[in-house]
């Protein structure tokens, strides 16, 4: 039975909650991804941070689309101070706090139904609490393709 060491991206890419928001979104963009765990002085996961945290952060509750090409904001006034303050907004004002993660062993079945269940497309792997890599769809599929099975 597969187990979560078997396919873990060992990349420690991680920020703390003190990161401002502005060098969480570069960073993502850089690295193309769409989350990174939070950490603390430890390297003890302490939170989740995304893109979607990050647009949600800038632009206000209510967006109307009319148009999937045009988006009109319900108030462009909030969308400009907002963005004048992307440097000044820390990762600990949007970050997820309640993150789930796993072990490396935990079994790559159980994996894959957490991240259906949730609708997660990444997650990160501890061990004895510390970040030690993440676990994310495409290596999960990556298995699945090259073996017929993640069993």
């Amino acid at each position: 039975m597969k187990k979560v060491k078997d396919f873990i991206t060992r990349d420690l890419t991680s920020v703390t909650e003190d990161t401002p928001l502005k060098e969480v979104a570069e960073l993502l963009s850089l690295r193309e991804l769409i989350g990174i765990p939070v950490v603390n002085r430890e390297n003890e996961v302490t939170g989740w941070i995304s893109e979607t945290d990050i647009i949600a952060s800038i632009f206000p509750e209510k967006v109307q689309i009319e148009n999937p090409d045009v988006i009109h904001f319900m108030n462009l006034s909030h969308v400009v101070k907002k963005l004048t303050q992307v440097g000044q907004i820390m990762v600990r004002d949007y970050m997820i706090r309640n993150v789930y993660h796993v072990k490396e062993d935990t079994p790559a079945s159980d994996v894959v139904e957490l991240m259906l269940h949730k609708d997660f497309k990444r997650v990160p792997v501890v061990r004895n609490k510390r970040l030690v890599g993440v676990v994310d769809r495409s290596s999960l599929s990556r298995i699945f393709l090259e073996e017929g099975s993640i069993d």
